[in-house]
């Protein structure tokens, strides 16, 4: 971020009132960031069709760039604010908030997350990355940083963030100025569609105001700090002036890197033409812009310019976190590992446990599981946590179809499928004995006469051996259908479950 000399000192003033810190090799080491969640989540299916709205993800808002050329001058900027107040635990140094132990040297991030943090699928290094840059504004809600759900430790809870105090011409220009800075990297710009809420992304929010967030002094723009290599990578950063240099330093911030010195590196505060991100061990900008000892990640910055150098080699630690830009051209695979089977049958209150088998050639994969039953989605949330496992218990008579999605940075976006159903107790069977062609029951248990399953489930009518010219419709087949239903409860019993992909 570009600021004038004078400014420098006020930024810097904030950190006045911390106490001195530890030696670098005297902090503890932590890791905020590497969360690991253990367990399924588990769903009372009663109480999700009693509440089903709670457990069904809301539709994500396109943006509309054609906007900042009708919206008057009073329609983009909001009233002035008072001075917000952050989380506890958070304290603001300049234009990076950073959590108060870190900021006062009691702890450090760890440089290497936990070797089971890193065999997540989604974790791995290089992965490929999106950044989507919003100038059509939103409201925010307060909390841990979630992009996708508009949550940010930095928000004003509920506030409604203004649109871009520019026109659509000034945006694209800073667009592309970003697309440069970050062009060596495997990371892709979105600006005119939001990216689905499966896929993880960091979002920065372009215009308005300090005071739209809750950081108590004035900043070109701000980010949380000390998401040392993008650990948590969904992010939501700030720039509140019009320079390319703010909106690319606050979205470096937020994947971990830290102020240096230098008038051309994006990471400093000095004021500079064609700036660019260092491919070089750069000394860095402590005490001068943030404070003594407050350096975040400054353990992580040794690995790659060697212990107790005070530098960091931007494009490095870059390059560790997303690679280069070639294409990915192979999309995820997924696979319902549990249970087996492409269709299950079970009684009514019976519980199932779901469990995935995702993979994809890079990191930054995320998924999701869309449950409907009797074709109304009632349950549609992504897997934030990464713990691919769901109970679902309780589940009332129906037919349900669980899909299991997946999508990667390049709109690859995979499925598996499968349907489950929940026959009533005092359901009565077909005049064959077997189930009806759908496949399906309604709650009361009465089958219906479509004669098709919901799309992606397995109907009653496909050929159980996969060859053609086989009809192993079970009603009305006098002693043919009696022995359907037996020969199909085998298949679906030993039939491998095939793994799907695009």
């Amino acid at each position: 971020m570009a600021l004038r000399a004078d400014a420098i000192l006020l930024l810097c003033g904030v950190t006045l009132g911390l106490p001195a810190a530890a030696a670098a090799a005297d902090g503890e080491r932590y890791d905020p960031n590497a969360r690991m969640a253990t367990g399924a989540y588990h769903y009372d299916m009663a109480e999700v069709l009693r509440a089903r709205d709670q457990f069904v993800a809301e539709p994500v808002q396109q943006p509309d760039l054609s906007l900042l050329d009708s919206l008057p001058l009073s329609a983009r900027q909001s009233a002035p604010l008072a001075p917000g107040v952050l989380p506890e635990g958070w304290v603001q140094l300049g234009e990076v908030v950073q959590r108060r132990e870190i900021a006062e040297g009691r702890k450090q991030i760890d440089p290497e997350p936990l070797p089971a943090w890193e065999d997540i699928e989604g974790n791995q290094y290089p992965r490929k990355g999106t950044v989507f840059l919003n100038f059509n504004g939103g409201e925010l809600k307060g909390g841990d940083d979630n992009s996708a759900e508009n949550k940010s430790t930095l928000a004003r809870h509920n506030h409604k963030y203004p649109v871009f105090n520019g026109s659509e011409a000034t945006a694209l220009t800073l667009i592309q100025a970003v697309e440069q800075d970050l062009e060596t990297l495997g990371v892709r710009v979105l600006y005119r569609q939001r990216p689905s809420k499966t896929v993880p992304y960091t979002m920065a929010m372009i215009g308005g105001s300090w005071t739209d967030t809750n950081i108590g002094d004035p900043a070109g723009g701000v980010a949380p700090g000390t998401d040392c290599e993008d650990r948590d990578q969904r992010n939501v950063v700030y720039a509140f002036d019009s320079s390319s240099a703010t909106i690319s330093q606050e979205i470096a911030h937020a994947w971990g890197l830290d102020h240096t010195l230098g008038s051309d590196r994006i990471m400093s505060y000095q004021a500079g033409n064609n700036k660019h991100f260092g491919d070089n061990c750069q000394a860095l900008c402590e005490e001068q812009c943030q404070g003594p000892g407050s350096i975040g990640c400054r353990l992580v910055h040794e690995k790659y310019c060697g212990v107790d150098s005070e530098q960091q080699n931007d494009l490095a630690e870059l390059n560790k976190i997303f690679g280069t830009p070639e294409p990915d051209t192979e999309p995820p695979t997924v696979n319902i590992a549990s249970p087996e089977g492409d269709m299950i049958e079970l009684e009514p209150g019976s519980t199932v446990n779901v469990k995935a088998d995702i993979h994809d050639n890079y990191g930054g994969v995320g998924w999701k599981l869309i449950v409907t039953k009797d074709g109304e989605v009632i349950h549609d949330k992504v897997d934030y946590d990464k713990r691919g496992s769901w109970v679902f218990s309780n589940l009332p008579a129906g037919t349900y179809t669980v899909v299991l999605e997946a999508e990667d940075h390049a709109d690859h976006v995979v499925q598996d499928k499968l349907t489950i159903l929940v026959r009533s107790a005092d359901a009565e069977p077909t005049e064959s004995g077997s189930a009806d062609d759908s496949g399906s029951a309604d709650d009361s248990g009465s089958a219906d006469d479509t004669g098709a399953a919901d799309d992606g489930g397995t109907t009653l009518n496909e050929d159980p051996t996969g060859k053609d010219g086989c009809d192993c419709r079970s009603s009305n087949q006098g002693a043919g259908g009696a022995l359907a239903l037996p020969l199909l409860g085998l298949w679906w019993a030993h039939r491998a479950r095939r793994r799907r992909v695009a």
